[in-house]
Parts: structure tokens; C-alpha cells; sequence
């Protein structure tokens, strides 16, 4: 049997954890959390370069993309995206994705809201894209998280 207390095997242990935590998300604590007007501007670029690209298949989908591109233009005061254009379909999953990766970066609640109104509409285009062109509305259970990690 070794001599060592459970009080001192406790005091040892804690020593070494607090020592394993010091080190640990060092470099991200040092990183600067997006400031809200930097999220809303990527999702601006993104939801503008998601309506250039459902513009000419579907006019209902298109009227509520360029109505989600004017209500963050209302909030970030920005216009236009400076990107190409992607196909529809890879466009609203891509938008899907940005929406809901930009929650937990975001500090207000309304601009939470905003966001994850504009996410559950994309999903709905997304899956109507997908049932127009013959293809399951809802590949999976994750959003096509899944399948866009094939």
C-alpha cells in the first residue's frame, strides 16, 4: 500500500488539473469575439449572394431572400456582397449553415431572433429546392450537416 492520503492525492490531483487548465484555450482567449455588426455583415454577404442565386428559379423564395437581404441591410447598413453567385441549392445549404454558426456569436437577443427567423426560412427553401428537383426534402435528421460531411 502506498502512503498516500486521499487528502493529499485530492491536493495533488486539483494542483495538476488547475496546471492542465491554465494552458488550455490560451490562444482563443486571446482572440476578439466578433462584434455583432461583423457577424450581421458576413450574413449580409452570404444571404445577398443566396438571393442572386435563387433569382431566377423560384420568384416566392427570391422575394423572401431579398426580404431577408433588406432586413440586414436595415440592421448592418451595408449593401451588396462582392461575391460570385453559387448554385442555388449549394447557396441556401451554405446560408443555412452561416445562420446557425452565427448564433452563438451574436450578443443581442433581437439580433439572435432576426437571425434564427432568417434560418428557419432558409431551411424551408432548401428543402422546396430540393422537392423541385426531385430529391428528399429532408435528407437527414442534421440539416444536411451529414450529408455536406461526405
Amino acid at each position: 500500500m502506498v502512503g498516500l492520503s486521499r487528502r493529499r492525492f485530492l491536493g495533488a490531483a486539483g494542483v495538476l488539473v488547475s496546471a492542465l487548465l491554465t494552458g488550455c484555450g490560451r490562444d482563443e482567449a486571446r482572440k476578439r469575439p466578433p462584434a455583432d455588426a461583423e457577424v450581421i455583415a458576413g450574413l449580409l454577404r452570404r444571404e445577398t449572394a443566396v438571393w442572386e442565386a435563387v433569382r431566377g428559379s423560384d420568384a416566392a423564395i427570391a422575394r423572401q431572400d431579398r426580404e431577408h437581404v433588406e432586413r440586414l441591410e436595415a440592421v448592418a447598413g451595408a449593401v451588396g456582397s462582392g461575391q460570385p453567385p453559387l448554385p442555388a441549392l449549394a447557396a441556401k445549404q451554405q446560408a443555412v449553415f452561416a445562420y446557425v454558426a452565427a448564433l452563438p456569436e451574436l450578443d443581442d437577443p433581437g439580433l439572435r431572433v432576426l437571425v434564427m427567423q432568417i434560418a428557419a426560412s432558409e431551411a424551408e427553401h432548401l428543402a422546396a429546392l430540393r422537392l423541385a428537383r426531385g430529391s428528399d426534402p429532408v435528407p437527414d435528421a442534421f440539416a444536411g450537416y451529414a450529408e455536406a460531411l461526405r
